[in-house]
């Protein structure tokens, strides 16, 4: 997953920031920045109660809301059989 990827780089680069070179790092603050703009339009308007919900079970699980929500939908996806409960490209 490129987000996952990109996550682990920004931690390295502040792990490393002084001895990285100065335009690696402000290409890797623009592309942070970039993302970040582009996150608020991804937001689902939720009911209340939903939401409270959500905030408890987060809680709970001590998880992020993205995570859960992420959980939540697969699960959805595989009862529902859009999605496969498994790959059966994977090698068992």
């Amino acid at each position: 997953m490129a987000t996952a990827n990109f996550i682990e780089e920004l931690q390295l680069a502040a792990d490393r920031s002084a001895e990285m070179p100065s335009a690696d790092l402000k290409a890797l603050l623009r592309r942070a920045a970039l993302l970040l703009r582009n996150v608020g339009g991804s937001d689902v308007n939720l009911e209340a109660d939903v939401e409270d919900a959500l905030a408890g079970v987060t809680a709970e699980r001590r998880v992020s809301r993205p995570q859960l929500l992420q959980s939540i939908v697969r699960q959805w996806l595989i009862v529902n059989s859009y999605l496969p409960l498994y790959n059966m490209d994977e090698e068992a």
